[in-house]
């Protein structure tokens, strides 16, 4: 029988039609922390003039996909995806997450792990893997380490690229697991740096950096500034040393984990801060929504749009879960998940490299203010 368009026959087994029906579309699981009663917008963007969008996907996604045997070679539920997108050289850099089956034995139920690598395009459309240098840091000792979701700024002719650390036996260890530093000058070769916050008290993950459009880290009343999970913000002198604090409760916004932070991006609003998040949005289980914050505080968001500007939809298989050459074959159960946390300046338009179903990466532009 048919529900909802779906065969129970496509899934490998009972289980997995069950978590595929259960990240699906849901007004009443995954309305996240937005209003009840918002209203419907006809236009949510002339509503609202600060914010980006709306977004146009590219006809022919995904950009690019698991390669079968290697290091990313995937697994049901992960992929390629939540990678940074860079211009450097005149190319399209493409720092990512790669995921696939756990190959190491640890004291955990988590079965698959992480690390990541750098695919180059001339178009950012079609990416060449360097398998030369990827993947970057699962080596020696960090073999035991999982690396996810990339956020790379520049400043001063250097890369600097924050990621996640786990150690799947110790996840509560913050001196092991939370936000990582590496720095590299050719986006090829890097130094690792190691965990950014090792005496937080609490897991500090998700860290991404204010930046402008074309990457580069922006000062705030002489400090770069890192928004984080879980109500954190931290500062640095030099994108190498970091203090965190909390965001006080009364100024914390709807939206979920922070995707990517964008200021000086429109010459009209020079103060604004733009933070995308990724989470439960409105009925999505992970959607992209926008916050609007200032450099005049950075704790206290201004506004949020009601509705999210990008978000997973059933009509493209690719973001539904299944597969984009066979879309009777499912693959993920993340049927409604958008996330990403690669955005760029290139001719005149937003470039957004976003995970469909958190197996492949997809691409959507907008237009630059």
């Amino acid at each position: 029988m048919s529900i909802e368009g779906v065969f129970a026959w496509q899934f490998p087994n009972p289980d997995r039609e069950k978590a595929w029906r259960h990240y699906s579309f849901n007004k009443d699981r995954w309305w996240g922390d937005f209003a009840l009663d918002l209203p419907e917008q006809m236009d949510t963007f002339s509503q609202n003039p600060w914010a980006i969008g709306p977004f146009a996907k590219y006809p022919n996604n995904p950009v690019f996909a698991p390669e079968p045997g290697a290091w990313d070679c995937g697994r049901y539920d992960g992929g390629v995806h939540n990678g940074s997108i860079v211009r450097h050289n005149d190319l399209f850099y493409y720092v990512y997450r790669g995921e696939r089956p756990i190959d190491i034995s640890q004291d955990t139920t988590v079965d698959y792990i992480c690390d990541i690598g750098v695919a180059i395009s001339r178009d950012g459309v079609v990416f060449d893997r360097r398998r030369d240098c990827s993947p970057f840091f699962r080596t020696g000792k960090d073999r035991q380490y999982s690396y996810e979701d990339v956020n790379i700024v520049r400043h001063e002719g250097v890369y600097y690229l924050f990621c996640n650390q786990w150690l799947w036996e110790r996840m509560d260890d913050t001196s092991q697991n939370g936000t990582y530093l590496a720095t590299s000058t050719d986006l090829l070769h890097w130094e690792k740096h190691g965990i950014v916050f090792p005496e937080a008290k609490r897991i500090h993950r998700n860290g991404v950096v204010i930046q402008s459009p074309t990457n580069d880290a922006v000062r705030i009343d002489g400090q770069f500034v890192m928004y984080i999970n879980d109500g954190i913000i931290a500062r640095s002198p030099d994108l190498i040393h970091w203090e965190s604090f909390d965001i006080p409760a009364e100024n914390r916004w709807p939206g979920g984990e922070g995707c990517f932070a964008l200021a000086e991006h429109n010459p009209q609003r020079p103060d604004d801060i733009l933070l995308f998040t990724g989470g439960n949005h409105t009925g999505h289980f992970y959607a992209v929504g926008e916050v609007l914050l200032s450099k005049q505080d950075i704790t206290k968001p201004k506004a949020w749009l009601p509705r999210s500007p990008l978000f997973a939809e059933a009509i493209y298989p690719y973001e539904n879960g299944f597969d984009v050459n066979d879309s009777n074959a499912a693959l993920s159960s993340f049927a409604d998940c958008i996330f990403f946390n690669g955005l760029t300046l290139h001719d005149g338009k937003y470039w957004v490299y976003y995970g469909g179903s958190e197996y492949y990466t997809c691409l959507a532009t907008a237009d630059a203010i």
